[in-house]
């Protein structure tokens, strides 16, 4: 019997007394169903934190490295084929060029699948892999390959052709990618609100 008075007064055996009612009426009930609602129809900020603009800025830089790519592509078939130094420094551009346009078109995969995707837990977590992993290797390594791209300018001072690529790959990489990672580092990096 003494069971039963505290089970329906609101304790159990072992459970200490309380005086605090909840309410269980229908203003609860709404209440309830309004947190719920809330909570998943609200992403994280860092979901919608990339757009359609990221996607277009990447794609325009993937355009502009392509053309570039096409011009050492088309000089390096022009150059005689008994001269292997000049064979090899403008591949060696070229291939520079492609590493870091492949790096950039991995971005904008990346980006693009993540502005298209339905779940916010997943956009999420494309953001937390491009923020944490991608973007910062991403901007060392495009830092690397305008080095590499420059190196061939200082070691052929007399060539004007390796003087204007240095100048060239230094507008789409260092002048355009870079700072374009950073932003999109920031992104990708804010909290929620």
């Amino acid at each position: 019997m003494h069971d039963e008075h505290r089970r329906l007064e609101g304790g159990l055996p072992g459970q200490a007394r309380t005086s605090r009612r909840y309410s269980t009426g229908p203003a609860a009930a709404c209440r309830v169903g309004l947190l719920i609602a809330l909570a998943l129809a609200t992403p994280p900020a860092r979901a919608a934190a990339l757009d359609e603009n990221d996607t277009s800025r990447l794609a325009g830089l993937n355009e502009a490295i392509q053309a570039f790519e096409d011009d050492v592509s088309a000089a390096l078939h022009d150059l005689p084929s008994n001269d292997a130094e000049q064979i090899e420094s403008y591949a060696y551009v070229q291939l520079n060029l492609e590493a870091a346009h492949e790096r950039l078109n991995t971005i904008f995969m990346l980006v693009a699948v993540s502005v298209y995707m339905d779940s916010a837990s997943d956009q999420v977590l494309a953001a937390n892999v491009m923020h944490a992993e991608l973007l910062p290797q991403s901007k060392s390594y495009l830092n690397e390959k305008t080095a590499a791209i420059a190196s061939m300018a200082a070691t052929h001072p007399a060539n004007e052709v390796f003087a204007a690529y240095s100048t060239r790959a230094a507008t789409p990489l260092a002048d355009r990618a870079i700072p374009l990672l950073d932003e999109l580092y920031r992104k990708t990096g804010e909290p929620g609100p």
